[in-house]
């Protein structure tokens, strides 16, 4: 109860720091200090919050998306949509680009190195590794990278992702409560896995964190093999 009145009260001080235009300085430090609360110190996600992402070091035009979709209503979440819901594009712009520029999450000094029963690692290398080519499902590797740090301009990094928050998105877009940017990729993917699956992919995703920072692909450096949005991709085989 303690923590829901701390965190109302940053909530309340951040919603009256940002009814302004968007900040005339990129340093936005002090304004968003109210999101460490949820998303850590400098955006590097927390322990034990697992619904809340970290987003150091994803790629700017991805979080950019992310905070409009909050705010125009393809990402269903009151908090975050209350908060967004008085933002210019510019000042959404600026608040990504000032996540987008902290160093991405590592694992943090003395944090253990956890692993998963090895059946269910198995069955999330496969589908993050190989895919499943009979049900039209690209490996994750084959759009956010061999090293899953992600690629720019808007694709995240999924390790060490809270295990509970990749099952939630998974199921807001098997639902329809997430939706993005036709061709919504995503939502294909994720109402061709079974809740096993998903279970499992989230499950190993969330061990799986970096011990060096680990930065997304730059631009072109692969094609995914998916339209997705407005995306590049390679082009989709009939």
């Amino acid at each position: 109860m303690e923590h829901c009145r701390y965190l109302l009260l940053l909530l309340l001080s951040l919603g009256s720091a940002v009814q302004a235009a968007a900040p005339e300085s990129a340093d936005l430090t002090d304004r968003l200090a109210a999101c460490n609360a949820c998303h850590g110190a400098r955006g590097e996600g927390m322990t034990g919050a697992v619904y809340y992402p970290h987003l150091a070091g994803k790629p700017a035009q991805y979080l950019f998306r992310q905070l409009r979709a909050f705010r125009d209503g393809g990402r269903n979440y009151p908090q975050m949509g209350w908060l967004v819901r008085n933002m210019d594009d510019a000042y959404l712009q600026a608040i990504a680009q000032h996540f987008a520029a902290m160093p991405p999450r590592t694992r943090a000094p003395g944090e253990p190195v956890n692993s998963v029963d090895a059946a269910l690692t198995q069955r999330a290398r496969q589908l993050i590794e190989d895919g499943d080519t009979a049900r039209r499902i690209p490996a994750c590797t084959a759009c956010h990278g061999a090293d899953l740090a992600g690629l720019e301009p808007a694709i995240p990094g999924l390790v060490g992702l809270p295990e509970e928050y990749v099952v939630a998105q998974f199921g807001g877009w098997r639902t329809g409560v997430r939706t993005a940017q036709a061709p919504d990729c995503m939502a294909g993917i994720a109402r061709a896995l079974d809740p096993g699956e998903i279970r499992a992919i989230a499950t190993w995703l969330s061990v799986q964190v970096h011990d060096e920072p680990q930065r997304p692909a730059a631009a072109g450096s692969f094609l995914p093999p998916l339209a997705c949005a407005d995306l590049p991709h390679a082009p989709v085989q009939p």
